[in-house]
């Protein structure tokens, strides 16, 4: 509140309209609790809503303009294909099967929960499902551990990092894989009427995602290696977990069938007219056909988070209403003039991906803040004569993947510090790396990559 009527009081913005004020001074405070905490980031979103007519920034259509984005769809239908892979077993089922098949040592092992997040992004749009659902599976090879206390320690430390930062990497490869990705192509589509594709988001995204995956499970491995054990043990209780699910069921092949044709729809419906959204709501509704009834309602309700949603949908909103009152287009001129005019093209985008990354310090969750840089992002690229999607797309690519600084930056984090076998410290410890070495890889994508193939 102290922030809000500060910057309602402040000179030296006579630029802005009545309306563009007030708008970045609410956009401030939600800054602040996005930051913070001090409100629960779904209830903040959601009086976005009442706060935008109330202060008479928009219009109440306008501003509830987010609910209705196609991001919020798309989340929506990919959280109860999810439902279904977690009712079926056929998550479960994927990650024994890589698993088991990996062998024992400390190296496959770890290998192979990097293996089943890559599987899994492409059929789980959350890397928080995603995480719990393989933190079992982990924690009963940690206990089965034999080795020296140390060794076990690290041992722990190495397969809970592998789980939940690899887990983050993959995601800025894939469209649906979380939930800031289809929020970036909301944003670059309300900016410029262009839609980012299924297939030219990995195109742009999935070869540097797949090396920083590689790379950040290297250094894990250089960070925490225990030495080798065969771990046995570990192996056959996974192997005991798969034998309790049985054959696979008529469910499951029916489960795999629908994740299949949409995956297919993903990648090439945009040459059909079919959008990712579409593709994600047929897919769900396809659960629920009577004969061959995956899922009930029931199923889905504790699957789809609505916080996710209020969070996409009222951030869009109030984005929306920056760019409509001018509010991001005067941000964006500040942050212009304190980068310099002259710097565009790549040296921009290098500048973006390094400010954005550390800036992961001090956010929890990505849609926060990716609500909190998009429309700032948006207004900058069209002031330097720039496609959106040449800024907003590497910053998605930072905000999605790479929330590896401290264990409160996402909730994969949480849930793999909850087991109380690491400390704060071990995050930082590999994070502060692999933040470095994915600002250079990306940073060389802008010089030398991205332009070959259209992004630029």
């Amino acid at each position: 509140m102290l922030l809000f009527l500060v910057i309602l009081c402040a000179s030296g913005m006579t630029e802005l309209s009545r309306a563009g004020r007030w708008c970045l001074a609410l956009f401030a405070a939600v800054f602040v609790v996005y930051i913070t905490e001090a409100m629960p980031a779904a209830v903040i979103s959601i009086a976005i809503v009442p706060a935008l007519v109330l202060l008479k920034i928009t219009d109440v259509n306008t501003a509830l303009g987010g609910f209705s984005s196609t991001s919020t769809y798309l989340v929506a239908g990919s959280y109860i294909l999810a439902a279904a892979m977690t009712k079926t077993g056929l998550g479960g089922r994927i990650t024994g099967f890589l698993l088991t098949r990996v062998g024992s040592g400390v190296l496959r092992i770890s290998l192979g929960i990097v293996m089943v997040n890559i599987v899994m992004a492409f059929m789980i749009p959350s890397s928080t499902a995603r995480t719990a659902m393989l933190l079992p599976f982990v924690m009963a090879l940690v206990e089965q551990y034999e080795g020296a206390e140390e060794d076990k320690c690290k041992y722990a430390e190495n397969l809970l990092l592998t789980l939940c930062v690899t887990s983050s990497t993959i995601s800025s490869g894939i469209m649906t894989s979380t939930v800031s990705n289809p929020m970036a192509v909301s944003y670059i589509y309300n900016a410029s009427g262009k839609e980012i594709s299924y297939f030219q988001w990995m195109l742009w995204g999935f070869l540097p995602a797949l090396i920083m995956t590689i790379a950040a499970w290297l250094m894990i491995q250089i960070c925490f290696r225990p030495r080798e054990s065969q771990n046995e043990m570990g192996i056959q209780v996974i192997r005991q977990q798969m034998a309790q699910l049985g054959k696979i069921s008529g469910k499951e092949r029916y489960t795999v069938f629908i994740i299949g044709i949409t995956i297919f729809l993903w990648i090439f419906g945009d040459k059909m007219g079919i959008d990712s959204a579409t593709a994600a709501l047929l897919g769900a509704v396809l659960l629920f056909f009577p004969g061959v009834r995956v899922l009930e309602w029931k199923d889905c309700q504790d699957s789809i988070s609505v916080s996710v949603l209020f969070v996409i949908s009222g951030g869009i909103s109030l984005g929306n209403a920056m760019s409509v009152t001018g509010a991001s287009d005067w941000l964006a001129s500040q942050v212009l003039g304190i980068i310099g005019e002259n710097v565009t093209g790549p040296v921009m985008i290098a500048a973006v991906i390094v400010i954005i990354q550390f800036m992961h310090l001090f956010f929890v969750g990505t849609a926060p803040m990716a609500n909190a840089f998009f429309p700032i992002l948006v207004s900058l690229a069209l002031q330097l004569d720039m496609e959106t999607e040449a800024l907003i797309m590497p910053a998605a690519f930072m905000i999605g993947g790479y929330p590896v600084l401290t264990f409160f930056n996402t909730t994969p984090n949480i849930l793999c510090y909850d087991t109380k076998k690491l400390k704060a410290a071990d995050f930082l410890k590999v994070g502060l790396p692999i933040s470095v070495i994915a600002c250079v890889v990306y940073i060389a994508c802008a010089f030398w990559y991205w332009p070959g193939i259209g992004l630029r």
